[in-house]
This record gives C-alpha cells, structure tokens and sequence, in this order.
C-alpha cells in the first residue's frame, strides 16, 4: 500500500512539475512575442518617420532647384512660409515623430536641413527682387551690384542647402539604426 501511495504521490509530483514547466513555457513564449510584435512595431514608426523626413527633403531640394533655375520663388509661397520659426503641421508632424523614434542627431540635422532650405530660398527671392527693381538708367549699375551681390549670397545659401541635405541623408542612413535603440528585427510572427 505504502508503495502504491509513493507511486501514485510521485505521478501526481511529475504531472505538477510538467504543468508548471508547460505553464513557465508559455508564459515565456508569450512575452518573447509581445516583445517581438514591440520591437517591430517601433521599427515601423522609426521607418515611416524617416522615409517621410526623407520625402520632405527631396521635395524641398526640387522646390529649391526649379526656383534656382528660374530665379524666382514658386507660385502661392507666402511670406510665413520663408519665416524660419514657421513650421507647417506636416513639418511639426515629422519633427515629433523623429524625436520619439530616431536619434537627436537626427532630429538636428533635419532641423539644419529645413532652415537651410529657407535661407536658400530667400536668396532666390532676393534675386527675384533684385531682377525686378526698375529706375532711370543712370542707376544701371547700381541695380546691377545689387543683381550680382543677390547672385552671390544666393549661390552660397544654395551649396549650404544642399551640403544640408546630404548631412541629412547621410544621418537618415545612420539614424536608422541606433546603437543603444531597438534594432530592426530579424523575422515578423
């Protein structure tokens, strides 16, 4: 008798431990998903947040250089558009959602690139104003330092914009991919 309760105590035993082996497992196969389904989910947002920071730049360098080539501004830009501490809600938006997902490098050069992108544009329309001015002709030459003098700080404000756009796609490789951040993950389950 004494031999079938040990037998019976040691079954009983061996069905708890296996259950709360089974139990332990799952719960740890669970959190390794949730952590998963996390980590990819972050990855998303730092990936829809570059490719459209990415967006916004090439849009402003083609803006940038069909204004260069015509010396003027595009139609419908306003002022505030070229007020440096304007931003649209489309550019707040990417801002917020490189400074939760992406580094503050990041962010920064971002940042440089937009401002970048203004001064370039009002060099342009300095040359535009310039091109535009009218008066008797003994002020020719006048009006034409002030073309040329418009001409140069345009030409500069340019080559920093553009310098700024590839500091910026140079930080959109490398922001991609934060050392200390969640990675990209291997496989999606």
């Amino acid at each position: 008798m004494a031999l079938a309760l040990i037998s019976t105590g040691a079954g009983l035993l061996g069905s708890v431990i296996g259950t709360v082996a089974t139990l332990v497992s799952a719960s740890l196969t669970q959190r390794a998903t949730r952590d998963r389904e996390s980590e990819f989910k972050v990855w998303e947002r730092r990936a829809d947040a570059i490719e459209e920071a990415h967006r916004k730049m090439l849009a402003h360098s083609n803006t940038r250089d069909t204004a260069w080539a015509r010396r003027e501004l595009p139609c419908g830009m306003s002022p505030q558009d070229l007020d440096p501490g304007h931003q649209d809600e489309q550019s707040r938006l990417v801002v917020t959602k490189l400074t939760l997902y992406t580094t503050p490098e990041l962010v920064q050069a971002y940042r440089d690139s937009n401002q970048a992108f203004l001064r370039s544009l009002l060099g342009i329309q300095r040359i535009q104003l310039a091109l535009t001015e009218r008066g008797p002709e003994s002020d020719r030459p006048r009006r034409q330092r002030t073309i040329n003098s418009a001409v140069t700080v345009a030409t500069q404000a340019i080559e920093e914009s553009k310098a700024a756009d590839e500091r910026l796609e140079a930080a959109l490789r490398d922001g991609g991919h934060p050392a200390a951040d969640v990675s990209r993950p291997t496989s999606r389950r």
